[in-house]
């Protein structure tokens, strides 16, 4: 009996382990092109409201028709639920979001950041499928942790469409913390060593990687105070509260080149910390705050698939209008 009733619990815990590391099949196809390059654009902290900002929307628009990127990614404070707090309202305010990339058929995914469901009457999950909704959108509302969403994974494939040879994780940071911001949990570092020890199984290899989530981790700061960092540093970096062991993750796993953030919106430097990049994106939207001469814009990231181990990354920024 008593070893009837212990299989029994270990069926059902050995399910929600499965459950927790599942694959999900991807909706959209990514793959280099016949260049051999993949381009992404990363958009951050437009803190879009139900009344659409028209000059966000505008840039987003300008962006993607010059850099026609194969992959646009959001890496949180998307939406601002402090000004758009009911169900509808919510749903306007991401389906301005949505419209430039849906429009132009491009691939986009998202990360959730602190704002974003900060006083608002939907909660992560539900604005994840939101954005899931799209016929474009390729995000999950999965997480490790109970509250949030959005820790899942993007696999690209290369030129000849025969062979993923890339990966792009995205972590939800969460929002906020008795202790300051959210930060990655345990549950979500497990999560990605299990993740990234399964890749390496299916594929044979490590596979190279990006990590994008909103909230900059302690050791941002590592790499302006290096002296080598690339880009501006207009405040004080307002980090993760708890250094929860994701950076020491990353060099013990290894196979992730670059780590992508948001959340600082007058800081846009990046640079290497011990082989891996930290980076800023640039800020996108108008509105919430900005300092005066700091152009909105976004980061661009090309990869090479002759050489996935370094990457080109500049930023485009606003083009100022006469009118």
């Amino acid at each position: 009996m008593i070893d009837n009733v212990l299989k029994s619990i270990l069926t059902f815990l050995n399910g929600i382990f499965k459950r927790k590391y599942r694959v999900i099949p991807q909706k959209i196809n990514l793959k280099f092109n016949q260049n051999g390059e993949f381009k992404i654009v990363q958009f951050t902290d437009l803190h879009e409201y139900s009344l659409k900002n028209k000059k966000t929307i505008r840039l987003m628009e300008n962006v993607l028709d010059t850099e026609q990127p194969d992959l646009a990614v959001l890496t949180g404070d998307i939406i601002d639920g402090r000004f758009c707090k009911l169900k509808e309202e919510v749903k306007k305010a991401i389906a301005n979001i949505a419209k430039p990339m849906e429009d132009r058929k491009i691939p986009w995914t998202v990360v959730l950041g602190n704002h974003d469901d900060e006083l608002c009457m939907v909660n992560r999950k539900s604005q994840m499928k939101m954005y899931m909704s799209y016929k474009y959108n390729l995000s999950q509302n999965f997480s490790s942790v109970i509250g949030r969403a959005g820790d899942y994974n993007l696999i690209i494939k290369n030129s000849k469409n025969d062979k993923p040879i890339f990966n792009i994780y995205m972590l939800d940071s969460g929002s906020y913390d008795i202790k300051g911001y959210g930060y990655i949990r345990k549950e979500q570092i497990d999560w990605y060593k299990k993740l990234s020890t399964n890749l390496k199984k299916q594929f044979g290899k490590i596979i190279p990687s990006f990590m994008f989530f909103h909230i900059p981790l302690q050791q941002q700061y590592k790499v302006w105070q290096s002296g080598k960092a690339i880009g501006e540093r207009n405040e004080k970096e307002s980090p993760q509260a708890v250094d929860s062991g994701l950076f020491s993750a990353l060099i013990e796993m290894g196979g992730v080149k670059g780590v992508f953030i948001g959340h600082d919106h007058t800081n846009d430097y990046i640079g290497d910390l011990n082989g891996i990049i930290l980076g800023y994106g640039r800020k996108t939207g108008y509105n919430s705050y900005g300092k005066k001469g700091f152009a909105k814009g976004a980061r661009i990231i090309i990869l090479n698939e002759n050489n996935l181990e370094k990457f080109k990354t500049y930023k485009k920024l606003e083009v100022k209008s006469n009118k």
